[in-house]
């Protein structure tokens, strides 16, 4: 099985972090593919970055399609993942949307933290997109004036996501927060979710199922080539 990972932004480092990540969940013979726009955005934060990134994902996909199983966009705000489930059969996995299913089946209320203020906005509009508005305790930004560790900047905003919000579950809302998960867990004490392990099984699961992207309504038929 091979499964495409695609870091919808240029930032080399990111990539890295995200095929380390990848890697360390996949199962036994499945190889992941990472791969990055490398002519969009060095961060995905608004509407504008969104556009940019958008015709390097459709290349990666049309350059990559017939050699892989499964996609998996590694993004927490999903950017253009209706786009690449118009232009193709094969199931595509956004780790925003894996890691709330995933937060919703470990407590009834899930918050996100997220690296910037502007990012806040986007992840509301993907929150209400899903449908997930009722689920959804707060999305709320890590405290970036903190001095130490990115897990020393997330934590006081988990934790007050969990006292005053009332959030069971907290889920990071960037992939560069990527394997701080365990760490935070045992900080504040609820399931902390990364999204990007739970996207690489969803995906090998649809994979091993033989699902495909249904061609029936919003996603297709497409006529892009």
């Amino acid at each position: 099985m091979r499964i495409l990972a695609i870091n919808p932004n240029s930032d080399e480092k990111f990539t890295q972090l995200i095929y380390q990540s990848a890697i360390k969940i996949a199962s036994l013979g499945t190889e992941i593919i990472c791969k990055a726009v490398f002519d969009a955005p060095p961060l995905i934060e608004d509407f504008i970055d969104e556009i940019m990134c958008g015709p390097g994902l459709l290349k990666i996909v049309k350059e990559n399609e017939s050699q892989i199983d499964a996609i998996v966009l590694c993004c927490t705000c999903d950017v253009n993942i209706h786009i690449l489930r118009e232009c193709t059969t094969k199931p595509v996995v956004g780790i925003g949307e894996a890691s709330m299913l995933a937060a919703m089946t470990l407590g009834h209320k899930f918050s996100v933290i997220q690296m910037s203020q502007r990012s806040l906005p986007m992840k509301q509009r993907m929150i209400h997109n899903l449908g997930f508005g009722y689920r959804c305790a707060s999305v709320r930004v890590m405290d970036d004036s903190i001095k130490g560790s990115l897990a020393d900047k997330i934590a006081p905003a988990a934790l007050k996501a969990i006292e005053e919000d009332g959030a069971e579950v907290i889920t990071l809302g960037c992939a560069a927060l990527s394997g701080l998960d365990t760490e935070l867990s045992q900080r504040i004490g609820v399931p902390v979710i990364d999204g990007i392990p739970y996207a690489i099984r969803l995906a090998e699961t649809h994979v091993k199922t033989h699902s495909k992207t249904s061609k029936k309504g919003l996603f297709g038929p497409s006529t892009w080539r």
